[in-house]
């Protein structure tokens, strides 16, 4: 406590300068406080600064290490990855058991036949040409016929009528419109190798003149595209009609650019059918616009994004679990959590156990049922205790990615665990993924899309196209009929 200025003057000249000694430590002292509190918050600065920037790093690391394997990356953004082979060597090679294989056959009905003569004997020469063959040794040689055009002229008569002198013709088919034009067989192909061979117009193009000599400009292509279009719109109605009748479809989007700007491909798919649409929007504007799944009552298989759950909807909700599998995998290697590791287990086996079930004909006991639920709670309670450790390396930052998955396992329970009491129900969306790669591999081969009409054409045909393919329809004839309005499904 310091003394007073009267409390000073009373002491000697000695204790007032020791007085003044021990003020000036004191003082001291105070800066030295003052000093160490300064540099402790600044320590404490610098540690929370450390301790977010360890976090940043951890995930810039796992942002390097994910791909198509530990996260929902499509396989198309895994560039030159060399893919990790799961199987197990040692195996047997070849075709699976069960596999039943496809080979050429002998045809009953050969369009030539070629009659190779012996005329003579192998052993002593002796003329065989008056000996009749008792046996012949069949083969068969399966070729391409050389590609040729067929020109067919059409006519119209013009007559003069006798009774009123009223001079006419003959009507032209209603899609012979020009003096000299590409049939429906080039409409039909353009569209086979624009939407399922997924080439460029200057190669299709580049492919007609070396099969035919005949090379049809980028114009008339799109001319015949944009027919197609035109001519199987109700073929597209009948596919949205028929998905509103499945109990159960898959939802899924992919990105894809079109005139330089980012929009979405669209697909609402099952087994049988499939309907894709281009929108400029990922979200609820997207499926509003679509007018499917808004209004749509069955199941929908989705990845489980925000969109899909909007309270108006109707529908119920299962989640691809092999998205969840992805996601837990690149926990386990980057945070090396164990709850995720457990979680993949759980799901693995317990999917291996519903394909027996469901091989059987036969549901899963319900006491099952609730040991797997049961099991699921466990983990994810235990796995709270290891992601909400990171927590404070992420405090103003986004929360962790395990926080994340972790609290939307808990949120969708139900929707991830339905394909244990309903056999309707798949474990993943891989249905849809397999339905929107042809896009990938469109733009892979063909560039993006230069105009909105053309990501139109290009959805529309693919949708006609795989539905055909799943339906094992034969896809050159079906595009024929259907654009002579001669094709219903």
């Amino acid at each position: 406590m310091k003394l007073s200025s009267q409390q000073v003057n009373h002491l000697s000249k000695g204790d007032q300068d020791v007085a003044n000694v021990i003020y000036a430590l004191l003082a001291q002292n105070q800066q030295l406080i003052d000093k160490v509190d300064r540099q402790a918050v600044i320590i404490e600065q610098q540690a929370q600064e450390l301790k977010e920037l360890k976090a940043e790093v951890h995930e810039l690391k796992r942002q390097l290490g994910q791909n198509s394997d530990n996260s929902s990356k499509p396989p198309s953004s895994d560039g030159f990855r060399k893919p990790i082979n799961s199987r197990q060597s040692g195996g047997k090679k070849g075709a699976p058991k069960g596999h039943r294989g496809k080979t050429l056959e002998f045809s009953a009905s050969p369009d030539a036949i070629v009659v190779l003569p012996l005329t003579d004997c192998s052993r002593c020469g002796a003329s065989l040409a008056d000996v009749e063959s008792n046996a012949y040794e069949r083969r068969q040689k399966f070729d391409l016929p050389q590609p040729q055009i067929i020109i067919t002229e059409y006519r119209a008569e013009k007559k003069c009528c006798e009774s009123c002198g009223l001079e006419q013709k003959a009507a032209f088919p209603e899609r012979i419109t020009a003096p000299v034009q590409y049939g429906d067989g080039f409409a039909a192909w353009t569209s086979y190798l624009h939407a399922y061979q997924m080439l460029p117009l200057e190669r299709i193009a580049q492919l007609f003149e070396d099969l035919t000599t005949y090379r049809p400009s980028e114009g008339t292509l799109l001319h015949m595209l944009q027919t197609m279009y035109d001519k199987t719109a109700s073929l597209e109605d009948a596919i949205r009609s028929a998905l509103f009748e499945q109990s159960v479809v898959h939802a899924d989007e992919t990105g894809c650019k079109v005139d330089n700007k980012n929009h979405w491909m669209h697909v609402v798919s099952d087994s049988n059918w499939t309907l894709l649409k281009v929108h400029a929007s990922r979200g609820s504007e997207a499926l509003k616009d679509i007018q499917f799944l808004p209004v749509y009552k069955g199941d929908v298989v989705h990845d489980g994004l925000a969109m899909y759950f909007k309270n108006e909807y109707t529908f119920s909700h299962a989640l691809c679990n092999a998205h969840l599998l992805r996601e837990c995998k690149g926990i386990t290697e980057h945070d090396k959590h164990d709850w995720s590791r457990q979680m993949t287990e759980l799901l693995q086996e317990s999917w291996q156990l519903a394909r027996l079930s469901r091989a059987h004909e036969e549901p899963i006991p319900e006491d099952v049922i609730q040991t797997i639920c049961h099991y699921y709670d466990e983990i994810l309670q235990d796995g709270k205790r290891e992601w909400s450790s990171n927590r404070t390396a992420h405090t103003g930052r986004k929360q962790p990615k395990a926080a994340k998955l972790g609290e939307r396992m808990i949120r969708y329970k139900d929707a991830i665990l339905r394909f244990l009491w309903d056999a309707h129900i798949p474990f993943d969306n891989n249905q849809a993924e397999r339905d929107l790669r042809m896009v990938k591999v469109k733009q892979k081969v063909s560039g993006t899309f230069r105009t909105l009409s053309g990501a139109m054409i290009f959805a529309r045909l693919r949708s006609i196209i795989s539905t055909f393919k799943k339906q094992q329809r034969s896809l050159l004839s079906s595009l024929t009929e259907a654009l002579n309005d001669q094709f219903t499904f």
